[in-house]
């Protein structure tokens, strides 16, 4: 059973981090689209990852309170990670990103090649609207990290303490989004920069699949054979004789 819960628990885990990953890519690169069928596209895709992303959480909830009679004190030390590094920037996605992301995907270009104006590409990198997903990718990442990595609890401590770190991120992220954002009249996405960061992307994401697949099988076989080395040590079990209890 607890190898069943490690496998769908970390599955979860880098699906919804390659997801945000996405999400991440795809709302950082709206302002460098070319036109504004294009704009409305991507903020379509945007939202259906995140749309994606709540489904994850949903059945990560419901998996925390199908199995708390099993494990309580697994579910409420995943619980309490999963509030603090997706819960919250979710919610923050929900305030600040979703309504800036249902504007334009209502985009009713006149024109199926119409340019996008230097006001739209301006709204397109509001820092109200990329930020809170990138926090998303980040914690995603570290989420992803504690629940394919079983780690004990020093390890775990050490972790904890890169995590505050990583909360700390949200302040270069918000300070690196508004350069962007006064300078993206200056910058039409057809830079070598560009091109760079979608190849890093892409590599990354195979990546990311790849090794959280490949370490996560290794855990669950490792975790059965511990499992079967028990089950070998201890192959008896005690029974209580009926004349021990007066009947």
């Amino acid at each position: 059973m607890s190898q069943q819960i490690y496998v769908i628990n970390a599955a979860l885990a880098v699906l919804l981090l390659l997801l945000a990953l996405c999400a991440g890519f795809l709302s950082g690169s709206l302002a460098f689209r070319k036109t504004e069928e294009s704009l409305q596209r991507t903020s379509l895709a945007t939202l259906a990852l995140i749309g994606l992303m709540t489904l994850i959480s949903i059945g990560k909830v419901t998996m925390l309170i199908a199995t708390y009679s099993y494990r309580s004190w697994f579910v409420l030390d995943s619980a309490l990670l999963f509030l603090t590094l997706i819960v919250v920037p979710t919610i923050a996605i929900a305030f600040f990103s979703l309504p800036r992301l249902l504007q334009l995907a209502k985009l009713r270009p006149r024109e199926s090649e119409a340019a996008i104006s230097r006001t739209k590409r301006r709204a397109a990198s509001e820092v109200r609207l990329v930020v809170p997903i990138q926090v998303l990718v980040i914690e995603a990442l570290l989420y992803a990290s504690i629940n394919v990595f079983p780690l004990g609890m020093a390890l775990r401590k050490q972790m904890l303490v890169i995590g505050l770190f990583v909360l700390m991120s949200p302040a270069v992220l918000i300070w690196r989004q508004s350069v962007r954002h006064r300078r993206i009249h200056r910058d039409d996405g057809t830079s070598t920069i560009h091109l760079i960061k979608r190849v890093v992307f892409i590599t990354m994401a195979f990546m990311l699949l790849a090794f959280g697949v490949i370490h996560t099988m290794n855990n669950a076989k490792t975790l059965s054979d511990d499992a079967a080395e028990r089950d070998e040590l201890f192959p008896f079990s005690i029974t209580i004789s009926p004349a021990f209890t007066g009947k």
